[in-house]
């Protein structure tokens, strides 16, 4: 399972852009859809229950809406964040509906700020 998170989270990321995010607060660049804006992410999240996506099946591999993208580079992050960690106490054990809720909530409080903090705040409160 873990090898299939972090293939996802790497073929997200190597289709998107870096961008850099606010350089007095972080110092290093964000890769993937987690530079993406809160409202941006919001647009996406409007058309799925959180923890859900929808895939649709074609020769060339199934076309999965907007919000997986996301899904899946919240899920490598909080992937890699747990291995970083060590002590499988103190990671964070949870379900993609449970970070799914809690991100559409934050960033529909806070749109101007980006993917990338609302993950590093969810981060910090779990």
């Amino acid at each position: 399972m873990r090898r299939v998170v972090l293939a996802l989270t790497l073929l997200f990321a190597s289709q998107v852009l870096a961008s850099q995010v606010r350089a007095e607060e972080v110092a290093f660049y964000v890769i993937g859809v987690g530079a993406d804006s809160c409202e941006r992410f919001i647009a996406a999240a409007e058309e799925q229950p959180p923890g859900t996506y929808k895939a649709i099946g074609n020769p060339d591999g199934p076309y999965v809406n907007a919000i997986s993208k996301y899904q899946q580079w919240m899920m490598g992050y909080v992937s890699a964040i747990n291995a970083t960690r060590g002590d499988e106490g103190m990671q964070i054990k949870l379900d993609l509906t449970e970070m799914d809720s809690w991100m559409r909530n934050w960033c529909s409080r806070n749109q101007r700020r980006t993917v990338f903090h609302a993950l590093q705040a969810f981060v910090k409160s779990h």
